[in-house]
């Protein structure tokens, strides 16, 4: 039974957005909601009114009104129609919060000042961006695409684009020139804006070569790249408009960005959203559920590369203080992101899970400022780093989320009319039909099974970028329950009606027939000090037998014993069960990530039966280009 970590007050619920909407929807649809599953529970069976209302309650503007809020497609999911005959600009509803009592953003980057930037200077600047690219002959459903740093400036391109209904699409500048071709290649982009170098961890990285060649390979360019902050940026942004910045109204379902699949296998899926669907459930996920409101202080570490990226630019539509903290999280010292958040008394502060394990056993508790929040994602949050996270700030709500690029956002989230439990995701946000289902595409609420979504939302995507017919769209959703999307992740549904996920369901283990979520194997392996990282797969053979190998990454100077691998065999069978007990445990030179900091459990396991490397996985999305030599060597030596 997971451990009760917090409990919110009276008047912690009650001062909470999500409190105020349920209140306003029990007077506009005269039904008293008593508790959060019978609020979840209308809004998952009265659809339209839910979506409806949320809109009302955020005074959404709509240039023209909606002839119908939902009209469901033929093919179930893909091509539903949201809000006809609406339209709207996302940009408009980040300037409506425009203040001179509060910054817009605050901006930290290694080593450097921090920067200010008032609602004004914002606002000037997003002008200026919009008349070059006006000039520069951008119009609606033109892509406009970066490689940038996440800084002010990508904001504001964003925003310029955005403004007159172009498309924007955006990589970070640690990913190689390659993989950013293979993307930008896909939605013809006319304009390039790029960063000529960027700084981690104390280390300068020159990009202005591998820029102008990726320029030269992108024949849909009118304009050579322009780099931030060289003279073309300068006289853009200097540039004094003399009139107002102008918002153009897009259909509901006008794209608002392409972002991409992690690329793993295959070429990256172009996800196209909608600028009215990201509107309304940005509002939704960040007002309700992270319960961020106007005046607080918002930031979530994050690359452009990320998706949540563009869900911590939302906080800003809220009339919250966007902060950008750019650059390694501990340099130039371990504490440096806490320093942060503390010397600038951040509300909300989110970062991924794999941040938080890596500090839980270092201690904060000296006097210091308590957010309101704590998020994470990225992957499952365990048991002890929730511990470790509410011991450091007793005050601070954690929020475990999970959702993904395909949604640009979270299904699973916090609630501050709920408590928090160890290891627990706290609710099925509103407006989210998951249920979890077995082999047999039967409901499950006791047991652990695969998450699927029975009812569309409005973020999901509106198509794959030139994805004909949408079949990419349809085989990653709908082939292993038609007309039922499947995400991909193992979860359980608790007594508490939270949520736990147990990891990938296409990386999970089966062990004589009982599925095992690699995220209990890591939860464990977490708990020892001398293991800096690790992989575990299920490797099956021809005669129906299987095995286990574990991968641990061992902190620097340290060795793996035969008395720390029976320690952690023993702490795995006493804290699961036998079947959890790896076959063997196997010393590696580093655990392998892609870009956006997905473990690659499946790759490893297909280079393990065979599969070639280039078959495998696309090398140009690692985080390190040879994090898989152990792996092919291995298998080398075993031919």
């Amino acid at each position: 039974m997971s451990n009760l970590l917090w409990k919110p007050s009276v008047a912690y619920q009650q001062e909470s957005s999500l409190y105020q909407f349920k209140q306003f929807v029990e007077q506009k649809r005269q039904f008293k909601m008593d508790s959060y599953p019978i609020l979840w529970d209308w809004s998952v069976s009265n659809l339209e009114e839910f979506w409806e209302d949320i809109a009302a309650f955020f005074d959404v503007i709509f240039h023209t009104p909606h002839q119908e809020i939902f009209q469901a497609s033929p093919q179930g999911f893909i091509g539903s129609k949201w809000f006809e005959g609406a339209t709207l600009n996302y940009a408009e509803h980040i300037f409506r919060k425009s203040t001179a009592e509060r910054p817009a953003l605050l901006f930290q980057e290694e080593n450097k000042p921090l920067q200010s930037i008032s609602w004004d200077e914002l606002e000037g600047m997003v002008s200026s961006l919009q008349r070059f690219l006006i000039g520069q002959g951008i119009e609606e459903g033109d892509r406009v695409v970066g490689v940038l740093r996440n800084s002010p400036a990508s904001i504001a391109l964003f925003l310029a684009a955005n403004s007159i209904g172009a498309i924007w699409s955006c990589c970070s500048p640690d990913f190689g020139s390659s993989s950013i071709l293979e993307r930008f290649s896909q939605v013809t982009p006319k304009l390039l804006f790029a960063d000529a170098a960027y700084s981690y961890n104390g280390k300068l990285f020159d990009l202005k070569a591998s820029m102008i060649d990726l320029s030269s390979n992108l024949e849909s360019l009118v304009h050579d790249v322009v780099f931030v902050d060289e003279q073309v940026w300068k006289d853009a942004v200097s540039q004094e408009t003399g009139v107002p910045l102008r918002f153009t109204a897009v259909p509901f379902d006008h794209p608002i960005w392409i972002l991409y699949s992690s690329g793993t296998t295959g070429k990256p899926k172009a996800i196209t959203h909608s600028c009215g669907g990201i509107l309304l459930e940005h509002l939704k996920a960040l007002a309700l559920h992270q319960n961020v409101q106007e005046g607080e202080r918002f930031i979530w570490y994050a690359t452009t590369g990320w998706m949540m990226w563009n869900y911590a630019l939302s906080s800003l539509l809220l009339g919250a203080t966007l902060c950008i903290y750019e650059g390694s999280l501990a340099y130039p010292e371990k504490l440096s992101f806490w320093n942060f958040i503390g010397q600038h008394e951040i509300d909300h502060v989110g970062a991924g899970a794999a941040y938080y394990i890596a500090n839980q056993h270092i201690e904060l508790t000296q006097p210091r400022f308590q957010p309101k929040t704590i998020g994470s994602t990225g992957s499952p949050l365990p048991p002890q780093t929730f511990s470790w996270l509410q011991k450091q700030f007793p005050q601070a709500q954690i929020v475990s989320l999970s959702g993904g690029t395909d949604v640009c956002s979270a299904f699973l989230s916090g609630n501050p009319l709920l408590p928090v439990y160890a290891g627990e995701i706290q609710c099925l946000t509103l407006g989210s039909k998951i249920e979890a289902f077995n082999e047999n595409g039967e409901s499950v609420k006791n047991e652990v099974g695969e998450l699927v979504i029975t009812l569309p939302m409005p973020s999901m995507p509106i198509y794959f970028w030139n994805d004909l017919h949408n079949e990419k769209y349809q085989e990653s959703y709908f082939e292993k329950y038609p007309g039922v999307w499947c995400h991909g992740d193992w979860i359980k549904f608790t007594e508490h009606q939270g949520i736990i996920v147990y990891g990938r369901s296409d990386a999970t283990l089966n062990r004589g027939g009982v599925r095992i979520g690699t995220a209990e194997i890591y939860n464990i392996l977490n708990t020892f000090p001398e293991v800096a990282d690790s992989l575990i797969i299920c490797l099956d053979h021809a005669d129906g037998t299987s095995t286990m190998p574990l991968y641990v990454q061992m902190e620097e100077g340290v060795s793996l014993t035969d008395e720390l691998k029976a320690a952690i065999k023993l702490k795995l069978r006493k804290s699961y069960s036998p079947r959890h007990v790896p076959d063997t445990i196997v010393a590696v030179p580093i655990i392998p990530y892609t870009l956006s900091g997905k473990k690659l459990e499946i790759p490893v396991k297909k280079i393990m039966m065979g599969t070639p490397l280039e078959k495998a996985v696309s090398v140009a999305v690692l985080r390190d280009p040879n994090s898989l030599d152990f792996w092919v060597k291995l298998l080398l030596d075993s031919k």
